[in-house]
């Protein structure tokens, strides 16, 4: 997690290796959820594994879409997903069969692929964090130069998925969810961040 603040503002960057699982495994049991909106696949690319795509009837698909809909929307918090979506018990899914199913058969390389993917929590990404953590900082001074005046007392959060392309979304739970392509974009992200923390600066 990265940390940027004022006297009276503060804005956290993360990304969310729970929300990175539960794509792991749409991408690799090829499933094709009606998302609203639409969550491009992850990457690098996920190859359909075809053990697991044959896990992926309508049912698990649905139970997934429930899951996916709770982390999106705010409902499940990432410390608690975590805990609850670990073998032996998998006690999330304690209602979900057949992603329960799923789930147990991918868990070991989902885990392996998050792990080493993850946008800002993976090891030797330093420098890379060092970098996107003044980036928020940077566009509420400008603000702060454009307005002329200190920054208002706000909190922001920003989620990085490693998702194909320059994509973003304003979450419902009023949190930005950017790509990692669109975050290693100084110039893209820097107008973004321009835009959307415009309103609360």
């Amino acid at each position: 997690m990265q940390r940027a603040g004022g006297g009276s503002w503060r804005i956290e960057m993360d990304d969310s290796q729970v929300m990175a699982l539960v794509l792991w495994l749409r991408d690799a049991a090829g499933m094709t959820p009606d998302l609203d909106p639409a969550i491009p696949p992850l990457e690098p690319a996920v190859p359909v594994v075809p053990e697991l795509a044959a896990l992926a009837d309508p049912h698990a698909t649905a139970q997934w879409t429930g899951l996916w809909l709770g982390l999106w929307e705010g409902r499940l918090e990432e410390w608690f997903a975590l805990r609850m979506l670990t073998p032996p018990g998998f006690e999330l899914l304690d209602r979900s069969p057949e992603l329960r199913g799923l789930v147990a058969a991918g868990y070991r390389e989902a885990s392996h692929w998050t792990s080493t993917h993850r946008p800002i929590g993976r090891g030797g990404s330093s420098g890379r964090a060092l970098a996107m953590s003044k980036e928020p900082g940077a566009a509420v001074k400008q603000l702060e130069g454009e307005l002329g005046r200190r920054a208002n007392d706000f909190e922001f959060a920003i989620k990085v998925l490693p998702v194909a392309g320059r994509v973003f979304w304003l979450g419902p739970d009023g949190r930005l969810v950017v790509s990692e392509t669109l975050m290693r974009d100084g110039r893209a992200f820097r107008a973004l961040l321009h835009d959307v923390l415009s309103g609360v600066v």
